[in-house]
């Protein structure tokens, strides 16, 4: 059991994948956990769901995390229920299902990106920030991704988005050293979540190839990453802050995508 247990803890994009994982994790430590989804159905089910399978407390809290006044809402809620929260999560986002040239991206769609996922961000870091500030304790942990070291092609707006959440982490970071709170990101590889595995059943993406590239020879797990934000937010780790924890298999240290990682070249022992 982490000694984050008893605190309150907020993960957004919650219903399912990793934040699912991320939030059932932290129920299962004795946390008490906030669901934040966009659809109130889905965020009450995931609450239900997590609260049977851990036997720990949730609430589901429906909000829009890049609109402020739906999450001020949301954070009302949890605070009257649960009390000041000690720890956030922000996972919320979406993956990029537009690949093209820049002269195809739509403004809309960059918008869209950059206001969930960094609008998001920062609207709930400031909402939870002054209660850390009081408590003198506060752990925030940002999900952004190996895309953010590991650039690719046709995807300009998810890179943008996820690369700046690290500037986030870092700037908040600096923010708020003095002050017991510590500002973190983790940086997911390949993880088996059902939209990945989607878009792998509908042929956007070879899961073996996938797989293969990853040096570890397979995809991650959702668990895998909820033990990563379970350790940064541990108070043991309070000297932990504007860092990125890679959870990618190795990923993004690998050189040459086509070399062979099961033999060494030439046959060699």
């Amino acid at each position: 059991m982490s000694n984050a247990s008893g605190k309150v803890v907020v993960v957004t994009g919650a219903a399912a994948g990793i934040g699912y994982a991320i939030a059932k994790r932290f129920a299962a430590d004795g946390c008490r956990i906030a669901i934040v989804d966009l659809d109130e159905d889905t965020t009450c089910t995931a609450a239900a769901s997590i609260a049977e399978e851990t036997g720990g407390r949730t609430l589901a809290a429906a909000a829009d995390v890049a609109e402020f006044e739906s999450c001020r809402a949301a954070h009302g809620r949890i605070v009257s229920e649960f009390g000041p929260v000690s720890v956030l999560v922000n996972n919320a986002g979406i993956m990029s299902q537009r690949l093209g040239r820049i002269e195809a991206l739509p403004p809309e769609h960059f918008d869209d990106l950059l206001a969930i996922h960094v609008r998001g961000a920062v609207n709930w870091a400031r909402l939870v920030t002054s209660a850390m500030r009081e408590a003198k304790f506060g752990r925030i942990i940002n999900i952004s991704s190996g895309n953010a070291k590991l650039a690719v092609p046709y995807r300009l707006a998810y890179v943008t988005a996820k690369k700046a959440i690290l500037g986030i982490t870092e700037a908040l970071a600096l923010e708020t050293a003095r002050d017991g709170i510590t500002v973190n990101a983790i940086l997911p590889g390949y993880i088996a979540t059902r939209t990945l595995l989607d878009r792998a059943d509908a042929g956007i993406l070879d899961k073996d190839s996938f797989a293969e590239r990853t040096p570890v020879g397979r995809w991650g797990r959702p668990d895998e990453i909820a033990r990563a934000a379970a350790f940064l937010a541990d108070a043991d780790s309070g000297f932990i802050t504007g860092s990125t924890l890679v959870v990618d298999g190795g990923i993004t240290i690998r050189g040459d995508p086509n070399e062979d990682l099961s033999h060494p070249p030439g046959g060699e022992a």
